[in-house]
């Protein structure tokens, strides 16, 4: 890892070693509950506890703007296609260049690996991208799919998507919340943080219970823009950090 890349890898986390992301990156697939003025959004939290946000092209140039320019910008790469597709695509295709997200001032940028099927697809775009984004010395956090997307919250899907992203380099993985979820952090060689929960619970308490099995901290969307009260949720995580 060159030096660059390293600074920008300990940069993404806090002073405790916690990263803590709001993902708004669901409205590349089309206007979602709760994203529906996601810019004002992004405002009323801007002096919240959390650390940055995970953000298309578009919505990622609002931080430039005091305050949210102190947060860090996670620049989605990668996309599949709308909500109004009909079929889900396997791979991710990044759209997103090294030289557009340096020239956007990107702390990091994230894409998917998909996992399943015929997936040398994919994981040859995934590790084709970690590549031409380390040469700039762009972290890359890389999220864990699986190509039969009922199948993703499963073990076996993220404990050996965790491994396979850690392997073609990437420096963050995002991973699901599932049982045995402490392997799954155990056996990934670099930094795991949660993406978002199961819907039906508590989501507090499954982060508290990820932060105690290993995970580095949140990535979580849905579970805060469509609460009732989003900038409680995001005090009642932060707090788990302290």
């Amino acid at each position: 890892m060159t030096n660059g890349l390293q600074r920008g890898v300990c940069r993404l986390f806090d002073s405790s070693g916690y990263l803590f992301l709001l993902a708004l990156d669901h409205a590349q697939m089309g206007v979602m509950p709760g994203l529906e003025q996601p810019e004002a959004l992004m405002d009323s939290l801007a002096e919240s506890a959390l650390g940055g946000y995970i953000l298309n092209v578009g919505l990622a140039r609002r931080m430039a703007k005091a305050p949210l320019d102190r947060k860090k910008l996670v620049l989605r790469s990668s996309s599949a296609g709308s909500q109004l597709a009909s079929e889900y695509s396997t791979i991710h295709t990044n759209h997103v260049s090294p030289e557009t997200a340096l020239m956007m001032g990107a702390d990091s940028v994230l894409m998917m690996a998909v996992l399943g099927g015929a997936d040398y697809r994919s994981l040859q775009k995934v590790g084709e991208d970690i590549d031409a984004f380390h040469r700039f010395s762009i972290p890359v956090i890389v999220e864990i799919l699986s190509a039969d997307f009922s199948k993703t919250n499963t073990f076996d899907v993220q404990y050996h998507g965790a491994r396979v992203a850690a392997e073609m380099g990437a420096d963050v993985v995002k991973a699901f919340y599932v049982d045995g979820f402490d392997k799954v952090a155990s056996c990934c060689t670099v930094p795991l943080i949660l993406a978002g929960g199961p819907k039906d619970k508590d989501i507090v308490e499954v982060a508290r219970r990820a932060l105690l099995e290993g995970a580095r901290g949140f990535a979580f969307g849905r579970n805060i823009f469509q609460a009732r009260d989003p900038a409680a949720v995001v005090a009642s995580l932060a707090g788990l950090l302290d």
